[in-house]
């Protein structure tokens, strides 16, 4: 009988774990996770955190895939441009990594990129400390990514250890399942890395998916994650950083496609003097539901955090968006701040955008949010056709227009140019009808 996230057993976590060698600590973790799945609900719309997203889009009733696929690598993207400037690459195809690879320069310096099970066996105490305390098994879906996670990838980067290129993972649905993938990033204190985890695959798959990002005492790390998956992939992921003392932690998550997106880019701010920013875009097409939660937690005084996200939606198509700022009682001298906008291009899409502050104490620098949800500006759309521009190559020029205030601050090496392709590419791949701005 085939092995599901619904009919999911203690035996059955044994079994991937002995099937991918697995220390005895690992397995026992995995248990662990196991009991908490075992005695958390599984979601249903009655749950808050499932109000716009129906849990039921998710089919947990297709068999895990435990191996490793079969598929060339990317020919597009942000790790195809960038080609061989990387200092390692982790390849997860379904069920296993295909590949995992290190540049001899960053080898020489401690710097680790390979599988989660090599890493259990290889470097078993910088697993252990990390592995499940950024995203713990808190919810049904979280307590699952833990206890039966199949394709795993580990990067760890020394103290004070600056890389010259990014690293890259790459998650590639090739055929039909439940594919559960793990990212768990280590930067250590003073270090300096970039990561990108790129999601691609045109199978019919259900994705659940954990990234952890542990950022040590002054250290800067970027996480660019793309979400560019064909119509029949549904994904669920929590996307979470741990920022230390002093440090920078930035995130970018660019969601371009799939048939069903949720996604919780959170940060725990629980250090002193650690900060955070937040960008997003998204771009939604027909039959797309895409929803980004996330929790921005002020656990520590003298910590700041600053949240963009956009997204423009076109066809038939609902996004949402919720984000929460919680400042805790003793955090004092905090700043943070959130905007997030849509642009609705055509009548049936629907976008919802939800702001939430939790402040507990009242010394705040500041804390704000921002949201909107509107139409393309007909004067500007009258402007640009004024200048002989086409009504809807003038839409896509203000579209570009519109993701520009988060494209502008990635500054990261081929992201800015690879995301606006993409997004290029998806509004040519059908025609745009313009909304009636006279609807009632």
């Amino acid at each position: 009988m085939a092995m599901t996230p619904h009919g999911l057993t203690e035996a059955d976590v044994v079994a991937i774990s002995a099937a991918y060698d697995e220390p005895e600590w690992l397995r026992d973790r995995r248990q662990e996770a196991f009991k908490a799945f075992a005695d958390l609900d599984w979601p249903t719309n009655r749950d808050e955190e499932w109000r716009y997203t129906e849990p039921r889009r998710f089919d947990f009733g297709r068999a895990i895939v435990t191996a490793a696929g079969t598929a060339p690598p990317r020919g597009r993207g942000v790790v195809a441009t960038l080609g061989d400037d990387l200092d390692g690459m982790v390849r997860i195809v379904d069920g296993g990594v295909a590949a995992a690879t290190v540049c001899a320069e960053a080898a020489a310096r401690g710097v680790v990129v390979t599988d989660l099970a090599t890493a259990a066996r290889d470097h078993a105490e910088l697993v252990r400390r990390s592995l499940g305390e950024v995203v713990p098994p808190a919810t049904k879906l979280d307590a699952l990514s833990l206890a039966a996670f199949t394709g795993g990838a580990f990067v760890y980067v020394p103290a004070e250890v600056e890389l010259r290129h990014p690293i890259a993972v790459t998650v590639t649905a090739a055929g039909d399942g439940a594919v559960l993938p793990r990212v768990l990033v280590v930067v250590e204190r003073a270090a300096k890395a970039t990561v990108f985890v790129d999601h691609a695959g045109d199978a019919t798959a259900t994705v659940v998916e954990a990234v952890e990002v542990v950022v040590g005492e002054g250290a800067q790390v970027s996480v660019v994650s793309v979400q560019d998956w064909g119509d029949g992939v549904d994904h669920v992921g929590s996307h979470t950083g741990l920022v230390g003392a002093n440090a920078d932690y930035r995130s970018l998550e660019a969601t371009l496609g799939g048939r069903t997106v949720y996604l919780r880019p959170d940060v725990r701010l629980d250090f002193p003097g650690g900060n955070a920013e937040l960008l997003g875009v998204y771009f939604c097409d027909d039959g797309q539901q895409v929803e980004h939660r996330s929790l921005i937690h002020h656990n520590a005084s003298h910590t700041s955090s600053d949240l963009v996200y956009k997204g423009v939606l076109q066809g038939d198509t609902r996004a949402s968006w919720f984000g929460n700022i919680r400042i805790e009682e003793h955090a004092r001298a905090t700043a943070s701040d959130q905007t997030n906008r849509n642009l609705i291009l055509t009548d049936l899409a629907k976008a919802d955008s939800v702001p939430f502050l939790e402040i507990f104490n009242s010394d705040v620098v500041r804390c704000g949010h921002h949201s909107s949800v509107g139409q393309v500006d007909e004067l500007q759309l009258f402007y640009l056709e004024s200048r002989g521009i086409p009504r809807q190559e003038a839409a896509r020029l203000l579209v570009f227009g519109f993701f520009a205030e988060v494209t502008d601050r990635i500054a990261v090496p081929a992201v800015t140019d690879v995301v606006l392709a993409e997004v290029e590419r998806e509004i040519r791949s059908g025609p745009t009808t313009l909304m009636n701005q006279r609807r009632r």
